[in-house]
């Protein structure tokens, strides 16, 4: 199993997003914040496209 690798480009781009808590070129960690607003919306019916 082969992992895409996040470009320097995309990399800084994702540091610019205010839910990113850290990023690197194999791994993405969100703020908690984001996690709770996610489950919230998931919960009540809107679904990720």
């Amino acid at each position: 199993m082969s992992r895409k690798l996040f470009t320097e480009e995309q990399i800084a781009a994702l540091r610019q997003n205010p839910y990113v808590y850290s990023v690197s070129r194999s791994t993405l960690v969100l703020r908690k914040s984001f996690k709770e607003i996610f489950y919230t919306e998931y919960m009540e019916g809107v679904y990720p496209k």
